[in-house]
């Protein structure tokens, strides 16, 4: 193995937004309320670190949860499919910074769910410092 690249595998994530995300439903905009984000336990989870080009790249296999619309969704009695978690497949790269931390970004591959259809849902991971 090249000396410069360091392969690793993830083994933990879990973050939260506590705003949520705007969602179209029905033609109106409305919060989804806190969004959860956990890492799939038993899927390849890895990236590599190339210190030759400064850049690193990571596979992230995700479970997106919206516990309180699903809890709504849930009162009014809704099929339980529709509150299940979206599954997605973020395949991120950025920068290694120089305190060895990166600044990942790149784009969701979501998964087949029936409130958040591919063609028209987009999810991703915004550059940041």
């Amino acid at each position: 193995m090249d000396q410069e690249q360091v392969r690793f595998r993830v083994t933990d994530l879990a973050a939260c937004v506590p705003e949520g995300v705007p969602i179209q439903f029905q033609g109106r905009e409305i919060l989804s309320g806190p969004l959860s984000i956990e890492l799939e336990e038993d899927a390849a989870n890895q990236g590599v670190l190339d210190y030759s080009r400064r850049r690193a790249e990571a596979t992230f296999h995700l479970r997106l949860a919206f516990p309180e619309l699903a809890a709504v969704l849930e009162d009014l009695g809704v099929d339980p499919e529709l509150t299940r978690p979206v599954r997605a497949v973020l395949r991120s790269q950025g920068e290694i910074l120089d305190d060895h931390g990166f600044a990942f970004s790149g784009r969701c591959e979501l998964g087949p769910h029936p409130v958040f259809p591919s063609p028209e849902t987009e999810a991703a991971v915004l550059p940041g410092h």
